[in-house]
């Protein structure tokens, strides 16, 4: 069940928005430390490496079908905020994992 609060409550007001951004930055944190784990690991960057080329990543979207060129855009979208992500908290590890997927092709 919600309470209410005393739209005249300011210092609760702020405190419940100090309480939602801890949490907010607990979960970031706790999501680069996964991040950061798995691309530790050779499985986990293999993982990560067919999640990006899965979503389109490294190819253009373009269709003539409009709905087919959306739903790819969206699906590459996810794919970019993935490859961001490695790129803001693990550079080497996309280097590393071009080099495991190119000796893995030849």
């Amino acid at each position: 069940m919600a309470t209410t609060r005393d739209p005249t409550d300011l210092r609760g007001q702020e405190s419940d928005t100090d309480a939602q951004q801890h949490r907010h930055d607990t979960k970031q944190r706790q999501e680069t430390e996964d991040l950061k784990w798995m691309l530790a690991h050779r499985q986990g960057r293999r993982i990560v490496w067919k999640l990006m080329g899965d979503a389109g990543v490294f190819r253009s979207t373009f269709n003539h079908s409009g709905s087919v060129m959306a739903f790819s855009e969206g699906q590459r979208s996810q794919g970019l905020k993935l490859l961001t992500a490695v790129m803001e908290h693990a550079p080497e590890a996309f280097t590393l994992m071009q080099k495991e997927a190119k000796a893995h092709d030849d």
